[in-house]
């Protein structure tokens, strides 16, 4: 799957458990535990579902949703990699064809103004034309590389933390739809 249609399919289980959340009447009881921040009281909105087969899709859909996530975080991390590794390859290709467009425009213009005189001097001033030009290229690609490895930080920084504890649901209670001690 690609990083589009793991977005997709997240949002699809979302509007799925919203809408199961809903039917189950625990709407509330979800909103609040969310905003806490607190996992057992959102397990314990899921639990306090009377009817089992309703408890049932909100516990698989969740743990459905939980590996999609996870499947996310895997992607954001290869495609930032992917970044870092177009930034480096951006900044390794010089574009030596500009520095010297650059100069050899202000030698002409040097002599079309000056003559032999306006020649040098343009060889001159363009010769630190192209420098400066370089000097910006490179600065520019060396915030890119920056840009691209901060990311990469952040999308493995939230993969680690996904995966220390990566599912609201056991394994066993997906399978059972009832705590597990």
């Amino acid at each position: 799957m690609g990083e589009d249609e793991v977005s997709g399919a997240i949002k699809e289980l979302g509007i799925l458990i919203g809408s199961l959340e809903n039917r189950a009447g625990i709407t509330e009881a979800v909103r609040q535990a969310r905003e806490s921040g607190a996992p057992d009281k959102l397990r314990a909105a899921y639990y306090s579902v009377a009817d089992a087969e309703l408890r049932r899709q909100l516990i698989v859909t969740t743990g459905k949703l939980d590996r999609l996530y996870l499947q996310k975080c895997d992607l954001d991390v290869a495609l930032a990699k992917e970044e870092v590794s177009k930034a480096i390859e951006n900044s390794n290709s010089q574009p030596w064809y500009l520095s010297v467009a650059s100069s050899v425009g202000a030698v002409i213009i040097g002599q079309w103004i000056l003559g032999l005189f306006g020649a040098i001097a343009g060889a001159i001033g363009g010769f630190y034309l192209g420098q400066w030009l370089l000097a910006s290229i490179k600065k520019e690609n060396a915030r890119e590389i920056e840009h691209a490895k901060h990311l990469l930080a952040l999308a493995q920084r939230r993969d680690e933390e996904s995966k220390a504890d990566p599912y609201l649901f056991s394994e066993e209670e997906q399978k059972a739809c009832e705590r597990q001690s």
